[in-house]
C-alpha cells in the first residue's frame, strides 16, 4: 500500500504541475477533478496539502506541496488508517460526461478543532450584503460593483461575504468563517448552519408577507442576476467564482431545511436565467463577428491583422459560450431537475416560471423535448398554481410562429393533459383554478392555430361548452375558440369592401344561430353575446341581423325558430352595447368606467338608435303574432338615446313606433309582453323627449281606451253579481291584466282606479259568484300600485292635506284584506298577497318619515299577531321537503322553478327582519333551518345572520339560542317515536351540532364586538341543558343536558375572562348535585372542560363522586389516616395473584415488593406507608373509564382534593419528613409534572 501510494502521489504531482491556457480549461477542470478523487482515496485533508492558483489574463496553475504526501505516509501518522475508510467516499461524478464543478484547491489550512475560534473581520451589519439588499438603500448595480472590486482584491473575504448573504437570506442566524470555505465541499458548512438554524417558525425572508418581505425578495433576485451579469466581462470565466456559488447553491438546494432548499433554488434559477442572458449575447456577437469573419475572408488579403484579430475574438466568444452552457447544463441537472418535483409547490412553480423564461429567450439551447418533458410532466401536478405556471409558461411558446414546427411532438405528447386540466378546473369555483382555466383554453386555442388536425370533435365540444360558463374570463377565451374554429373569422389581411364584410358577417351570424339552436341553451343567449362581443365586431353589426330578419337569405333561408333565436341574440347584443354591462352573473368588478369605454358606449347606443329608430316599427309589423319575440324587440326602444327623435327626419318612425304599441295592447293579453309594452311607453313618455314632439305620444289613446274598457266590464260583473260567462271573464281579465301594466309605470290616479278595483277585493265573500282567482291576483297588484302612487304624490307634495287620512286608511283595509287572502287555499293568491304585504310594510315602515316628516303618521308597525301570521306562511310555503312528499321521482326542471319562488317568499320575509319591520325573535324558524336547507336558501340565512348581527346583538344571540333548542327538541320527539333510534339520541343530533357550528362561523373575527352576546347564548343554553329533572338527591342527569354538547361547539368564540363567568354561571346549576362519571354525564364534563383555561379554574367546581369505595376507611383533614381494612371486593382482587389486570401496574409492582422483601401477606401490609399509594391508584383505576376528551383536567381535580384530604393543614417544613416515609413520593411528583 505504502509503494502503491507513492507511484500515485509522482503521478498526480507531474499531472497537476503543468499550466493550463484557455484553450485546456475543459481538460484542466476534468484534472483538477481527477485530483479532488485522488485526494480523497489518500486521505489528504487541508492541513496536508497546498494548492496554489494564480490567475492571469491567459491561464491559472496548480502547484502542489510534495510534504504534504510524504507527511501522510508516515507510518506513525494516523491518518494513513484512515486510507481505507476512506475508499468508500469516493467522490464519483453524475455521468462520465459532466464536467464537475468543484472548489479549487488553494492551499488553505484545515478547520478548526476545539480551541479558540480563528480571528475573524469584526462583521458590520450594516455594510453587509443582506443588509443592503434587505434595506434596498443602494442602488443593485452599484452594490454588485463594489463586491467585484472588493472580490478582485481579496477573493477569500469577498467569497466569505457573498456566502453570508446566502446564508443570512435563509433565515439563519450562523455565521460564516473563512475555515468554512475552506474545505472540499459545503457539507459541513450546511450541517452548522442546519444546526443553527430555528425552524419552529416556519417562516423565512423569501415568503414572509409584507411589503417589506416582498421588496426583499425582489431585491434578492434583481441582485443575484446583476452580479452575475456584471461580471461576464472580468471574473466569471477565473475557475473560481462560479464553482463557489455553483457548489454553495447546489449543496443548499439538496438540503432537508426548507428555507435552505426554497431560498437556494430561487438563487440558482436566478443565477441560470442571468446566465442565459449572458449567452444570448455571447450568441449575438459570435454571429456578427463570424459575419464579419466571412466577409474579411472574401476580400482575399494575405496577412491582414483583422482577419486574425476576428479569428481570435470569434474563437474567444465560443470558448466563453461553451463555458457558460456547461455552466447552464450542470446547474440544470443538479438543481433544476431535482427541485422541479420538489415537495413544496413553490418550488415547483419557481422551477417552471425560469424554465419558461429560459425557453423563451434561448431557444436554440432549450426549446427542445429533453427540456420540455418537465413541464409537460408538471402539467398533472395536484395543486392548481403550479399547473398555472406550467401553462403561463406554454402560451407564449406557442403564440410564436416560429417555435410551432419544434413543439409539433410535444403537442402531440402532452394534448390530452391539456384538456384533462381545463376540464377538471371549470368546475371549480377558485379564482386560481378559473385562471388556470383560462389559460389552459387559450393554449388549446393556440395549438389549433398552428395544428388544424390537432383536434377532433370531442375535444372543440368540451370548449364549446364553455361559452355559457359563469367565469367570464373563460367564456371569453372559448368565444376567441369559437370564432376561430366554427366561423373560421380572423383579422382580414387586406382590406375587404363593405359588400364582402356584410356578406361574410351574414354567414358567421347565420352559423352563430344554428350553434345557438344546437347548444339547447335559448334562455342564454346574453351569455353567448358577451362570450363573443369583445373579440370581434360580428354582434355590432345590426344593419346585417335585420335583413337576415326582414329579407332572409337565399342560400339557407331561416326558419321560424331561426328568427326568434336571432331576435334574441340581436336584443342581447343591443343591450350589451347601450349599458357595457355584461349579464347577471357575469358581472366584473370595475370601481369605475374609464373615458374610452363611456366614450364607446355612447357611440355604440347612439349608432343603435339611428338604426333600430327606422326598421323596429317594420320588424314589430312582421312578428306581431310572436310575443316573445315582441318583448325582445321592444326592450330595444328602452335602449335608445331619445333625443334623435328631435330630427324631423325621424317624426314619422315615432308615430309609427306609437301605432305599433298600441297595436299590440289591443291584440296580446301576455302579462310579461304587456309590461314590456308598458315600460317601452313610459321611455318614450320621458323628459327627454323633445318638447315638440311629445304630444306625439302623450296625446295616445292607450290609457283612456283601456280605462273606458274596463270600467265598462267591472260594472257589467257587478250587475249580475259575479254571474258572468267564461269568455266575459276572459275579457274583464284581460283588460285588468293591461291596467296592471299600465299602473306599474304610469301612474292612473285621475282615472279613480283604486276605487274601481279595491271593492273586487273587499267584497269578494259577498258575490254570488266568487271572482276568478286570477281576478283576485290582479286587483290586488293594481290595488298595490295605486297606494304606491298615491304615496308618491304625497311624498312629492303633489297632494292635499286630506290626502295622508285617506290614504293611511286605504292602506289599513288593504292589509287587512292582504291577511286574509294569505289564508286562502288558492296558491296564487295567498303567494300574492303575501309578497304585497311583505312591500308594504317595508315600505310603511319606520324609515317612511326619513324622506318626509310629514308621512310619520303613515308609519304602520307590525303587531305580534301579523309577525306569527307571516312566519306561519314561511313554515308552510318555504321549509318544506319535498322529496319526503314525491317519492323518488321528481320532475327537476320544476323543482328549480319552485326553489326560485320558495327563495323570494323567504327572501320577502327576510327584509323584513333585517329593516326592524318585525322582531329578530320571528326568525328562528328560519335560523333552525340553516343546515337542513343549505343547499337551497343558505345565501340568503347567511346575509340574514350577518344583518341581524349589526343591528341587534343581543336579540340575534337570543334567536340563534332558540334555534337551537328548538331544534333539539324536534330532533328528540323524532328520535323518541322511532323505536328504533330511541336510545341514540346523541347520533340523531348530529344536525344540531352543525348548526351550532355555523352558527359560531357567524360572530365574525372580533370576538369583542360580540362579547356580552356570546355570553347571554350559553347563558340560555345552560338554562334550558339544566332546566328539567335535575334532582341533587338521585344524582340522576337531566334529560336535556346532551344539549350542551352542541352548546360545546360555541365556546371557542367566548374571550378567556368570559369564560370564567361562564363557567360559574354553570357551576352555580350543578351546585349539590351529585355529578356521576357514567355516559349520561358525559356532555356536561365535555362542555366544562371546554370552559377551563387554568388549573385554578379546575377547582372550581367539586369533583364527581367516587363509585362506592373498595376500601373501608375514614380520613379526616389534618390527619395521619388510620390503617386500612380491606373489603371483601378488594381482597379477591389482589389475594389471588398481584398481578391480576385489575390492579394497578404501580400497586401491583409495589406489593410484589414489599412481599418479597418482608416476607409477609398482602393483609398485612396495610400500614401508613401504604395507604397513599394505594389510594391514588385506587382513585387511578375508577377514572380510567373515563373519555379522554378532558382527562388531565379531571385528574388535576382530584389530585388537588385528595392531596388536601391526605396531607391537611400541615406545615411544608413537616412535609417532606412525612412523605418520605410512604412511597407515594413518586405519584404525586408525577402528578404534579402532569
Amino acid at each position: 500500500l505504502h509503494t502503491n501510494i507513492l507511484s500515485v502521489r509522482k503521478v498526480v504531482l507531474v499531472k497537476m504541475s503543468n499550466s493550463s491556457s484557455p484553450s485546456t480549461r475543459p481538460m484542466r477542470l476534468a484534472k483538477q477533478g481527477a485530483y479532488e478523487t485522488m485526494s480523497n482515496v489518500l486521505g489528504l485533508s487541508r492541513s496536508h496539502h497546498k494548492v496554489s492558483q494564480s490567475v492571469s489574463g491567459n491561464g491559472s496553475s496548480v502547484s502542489v506541496n510534495p510534504r504534504a504526501l510524504d507527511e501522510i505516509l508516515d507510518s506513525n501518522n494516523p491518518s494513513v488508517s484512515a486510507v481505507a475508510q476512506s475508499r468508500s467516499q469516493k467522490r464519483k461524478s453524475p455521468n462520465d460526461s459532466e464536467v464537475v464543478f468543484t472548489t479549487p484547491k488553494r492551499g488553505r489550512p484545515a478547520g478548526r478543532g476545539r480551541g479558540r475560534p480563528p480571528n475573524r473581520p469584526v462583521l458590520d451589519k450594516e455594510a453587509s450584503l443582506y443588509f443592503l439588499i434587505k434595506e434596498g438603500k443602494a442602488a443593485l448595480i452599484q452594490v454588485a460593483d463594489d463586491w467585484i472590486e472588493h472580490y478582485q482584491k481579496d477573493a477569500d473575504l469577498a467569497v466569505m461575504d457573498l456566502i453570508q448573504f446566502f446564508i443570512s437570506s435563509t433565515g439563519c442566524k450562523g455565521i460564516v468563517t473563512l475555515n468554512d470555505i475552506r474545505t472540499d465541499d459545503f457539507s459541513q458548512l450546511i450541517r452548522k448552519m442546519t444546526e443553527d438554524f430555528d425552524e419552529d417558525s416556519g417562516d423565512y425572508p423569501i415568503i414572509i408577507a409584507g411589503l417589506q418581505w416582498k421588496k426583499f425578495r425582489r431585491n434578492f433576485c434583481d441582485f443575484v442576476k446583476t452580479l452575475i451579469k456584471q461580471c461576464q466581462y472580468s471574473v466569471i470565466y477565473d475557475q473560481y467564482l462560479m464553482d463557489i456559488i455553483i457548489s454553495l447553491l447546489t449543496g443548499l438546494a439538496d438540503s432537508q431545511v426548507r428555507a435552505f432548499r426554497h431560498t437556494a433554488t430561487l438563487a440558482a434559477m436566478k443565477v441560470m436565467t442571468a446566465l442565459v442572458e449572458i449567452a444570448v449575447r455571447l450568441s449575438q456577437s459570435l454571429a456578427s463577428v463570424s459575419k464579419q469573419f466571412e466577409t474579411e475572408r472574401t476580400k482575399q488579403r494575405k496577412g491582414n491583422q483583422r482577419i486574425e484579430a476576428l479569428m481570435q475574438k470569434k474563437h474567444e466568444y465560443s470558448e466563453n459560450k461553451d463555458e457558460i452552457i456547461n455552466m447552464l447544463d450542470y446547474i440544470f441537472k443538479s438543481v433544476f431537475v431535482h427541485r422541479y418535483r420538489d415537495a413544496v409547490p413553490e418550488i415547483r412553480s419557481l422551477c417552471v416560471t425560469e424554465l419558461g423564461e429560459w425557453i423563451l429567450n434561448f431557444p436554440e439551447h432549450f426549446l427542445d423535448d429533453s427540456h420540455l418533458k418537465y413541464v409537460g410532466w408538471t402539467l398533472y401536478d395536484k395543486v392548481g398554481e403550479v399547473r398555472l405556471r406550467c401553462l403561463q409558461t406554454l402560451l407564449p411558446l406557442y403564440q410564436e410562429e416560429q417555435f410551432a414546427p419544434r413543439l409539433e411532438l410535444f403537442t402531440n405528447k402532452f394534448k390530452t393533459n391539456i384538456f384533462v386540466i381545463q376540464v377538471r378546473l371549470v368546475s371549480m369555483v377558485l379564482d386560481k383554478e378559473n385562471e388556470t382555466a383560462v389559460l389552459a383554453v387559450k393554449l388549446v386555442t393556440c395549438m389549433q392555430r398552428h395544428f388544424p388536425a390537432l383536434l377532433v370533435a370531442r375535444d372543440n365540444e368540451m370548449v364549446y361548452e364553455l361559452i355559457y360558463s359563469v367565469h367570464r374570463g373563460l367564456a371569453l377565451a372559448a368565444g376567441e375558440f369559437l370564432l376561430q374554429q366554427l366561423f373560421n373569422v380572423k383579422t382580414p389581411g387586406r382590406t375587404r369592401s363593405q359588400q364582402e364584410c356584410k356578406a361574410t358577417n351574414k354567414s358567421v351570424i347565420r352559423d352563430l344561430v344554428q350553434f345557438h339552436k344546437e347548444s339547447k341553451l335559448h334562455e342564454h343567449a346574453a351569455y353567448l353575446v358577451d362570450s363573443l362581443y369583445d373579440s370581434h365586431d360580428l354582434l355590432k353589426d345590426w344593419t346585417a341581423m335585420t335583413e337576415l330578419l326582414l329579407h332572409g337569405d337565399d342560400k339557407q333561408p331561416l326558419d321560424r325558430e331561426d328568427e326568434s333565436l336571432l331576435i334574441d341574440i340581436m336584443a342581447c347584443s343591443v343591450k350589451e352595447a347601450a349599458t357595457g354591462e355584461p349579464p347577471i352573473a357575469r358581472s366584473v368588478n370595475k370601481k369605475y368606467v374609464t373615458q374610452k369605454e363611456h366614450k364607446q358606449v355612447q357611440d355604440d347606443q347612439a349608432r343603435l338608435t339611428e338604426h333600430f329608430a327606422e326598421h323596429l316599427p317594420v320588424l314589430l309589423q312582421k312578428f306581431t303574432a310572436n310575443p316573445r319575440d315582441l318583448e325582445n324587440l321592444l326592450t330595444i326602444v328602452q335602449r335608445f338615446n331619445i333625443e334623435v327623435y328631435g330630427a324631423a327626419h325621424y317624426l314619422n318612425h315615432l308615430n309609427a313606433l306609437v301605432k305599433c304599441l298600441e297595436e299590440i295592447f289591443e291584440r296580446h293579453a301576455d302579462e310579461e309582453l304587456l309590461g314590456t309594452c308598458s315600460r317601452t311607453y313610459e321611455c318614450l313618455c320621458s323628459e327627454k323627449l323633445p318638447v315638440h314632439v311629445r304630444p306625439l305620444v302623450t296625446g295616445s289613446t292607450l290609457i283612456d281606451l283601456t280605462m273606458l274598457k274596463l270600467r265598462q266590464e267591472i260594472q257589467q260583473f257587478n250587475t249580475v253579481d259575479g254571474a258572468l260567462d267564461e269568455e266575459d271573464i276572459v275579457t274583464l281579465i284581460t283588460s285588468m291584466r293591461r291596467i296592471e301594466a299600465l299602473h306599474q309605470c304610469h301612474d292612473l290616479s285621475k282615472w279613480d282606479v283604486w276605487d274601481l278595483i279595491f271593492p273586487i277585493v273587499k267584497q269578494r265573500q259577498e258575490y254570488a259568484v266568487p271572482p276568478n282567482p286570477e281576478m283576485m291576483r290582479l286587483s290586488v297588484k293594481t290595488c298595490y300600485w295605486s297606494l304606491l302612487w298615491a304615496l308618491k304624490a304625497i311624498a312629492d307634495r303633489q297632494s292635499f292635506e286630506d290626502s295622508i287620512p285617506k290614504l293611511k286608511q286605504q292602506f289599513q283595509q288593504f292589509c287587512t284584506c292582504c291577511r286574509e287572502l294569505m289564508e286562502s287555499p288558492v296558491n296564487e293568491t295567498a303567494e300574492t298577497a303575501y309578497l304585497i304585504l311583505c312591500d308594504l310594510l317595508l315600505i310603511f315602515g319606520w324609515s317612511l318619515p326619513e324622506r318626509n316628516e310629514e308621512l310619520t303618521a303613515l308609519v304602520f308597525e307590525a303587531d305580534q299577531s301579523l309577525e306569527d301570521q307571516l312566519e306561519q306562511f314561511v313554515r308552510r310555503k318555504v321549509f318544506v321537503d319535498d322529496a319526503a312528499q314525491a317519492g323518488d321521482v321528481t320532475d327537476e326542471e320544476a323543482e328549480i322553478v319552485k326553489t326560485h319562488r320558495r327563495r323570494i317568499y323567504l327572501a320577502a320575509f327576510c327584509k323584513l327582519v333585517v329593516f326592524g319591520v318585525v322582531t329578530v325573535a320571528s326568525a328562528v324558524h328560519i335560523f333552525k333551518n340553516y343546515v337542513t336547507f343549505q343547499s337551497d336558501f343558505g345565501d340568503i340565512i347567511r346575509v340574514l345572520l350577518n344583518r341581524c348581527r349589526e343591528s341587534d346583538k343581543m336579540g340575534w344571540a337570543k334567536t340563534m339560542i332558540r334555534a337551537l333548542c328548538a331544534l333539539y327538541q324536534e330532533t328528540v320527539v323524532r328520535s323518541e317515536l322511532d323505536p328504533e333510534n330511541r336510545d341514540k339520541i346523541s347520533d340523531a343530533i348530529y344536525v344540531v351540532h352543525e348548526l351550532a357550528k355555523r352558527f359560531a362561523m357567524s360572530f365574525g373575527s372580533d370576538p369583542t364586538k360580540t362579547r356580552e352576546a356570546i355570553v347571554t347564548l350559553h347563558r340560555e343554553g345552560i338554562d334550558f341543558a339544566c332546566a328539567a329533572d335535575l334532582n341533587t338527591a338521585t344524582g340522576k342527569a337531566p334529560r336535556d343536558l346532551p344539549f350542551l354538547e352542541a352548546l360545546n361547539e360555541l365556546s371557542n368564540r367566548l374571550l378567556k375572562q368570559d369564560k370564567r363567568i361562564v363557567l360559574n354561571y354553570l357551576n352555580r346549576h350543578f351546585n349539590g348535585v351529585r355529578v356521576g362519571v357514567d355516559g349520561e354525564w358525559q356532555p356536561l364534563i365535555t362542555y366544562r372542560n371546554s370552559l377551563v383555561e387554568s388549573e385554578d379554574e379546575a377547582a372550581l367546581m367539586p369533583p364527581p363522586p367516587l363509585p362506592p369505595p373498595l376500601i373501608s376507611a375514614t380520613v379526616n383533614k389534618g390527619q395521619v389516616p388510620p390503617p386500612l381494612s380491606l373489603t371483601p371486593s378488594m381482597k379477591t382482587i389482589l389475594k389471588p395473584d398481584v398481578s391480576s389486570p385489575f390492579v394497578p401496574v404501580a400497586a401491583s409492582s409495589f406489593l410484589t415488593r414489599r412481599t418479597a422483601r418482608t416476607g409477609t401477606t398482602v393483609d398485612t401490609l396495610m400500614e401508613v406507608d401504604f395507604e397513599e399509594e394505594l389510594l391514588f391508584q385506587i382513585f387511578y383505576v375508577s377514572f380510567a373509564v373515563v373519555q379522554l376528551n378532558g382527562f388531565l383536567a379531571k385528574m388535576d381535580n382530584q389530585r388537588r382534593l385528595w392531596k388536601k384530604i391526605l396531607h391537611g393543614n400541615e406545615k411544608p417544613e413537616e412535609r417532606p419528613s412525612r412523605l418520605a416515609s410512604n412511597g407515594s413520593e413518586w405519584f404525586i411528583s408525577k402528578m404534579e409534572n402532569k
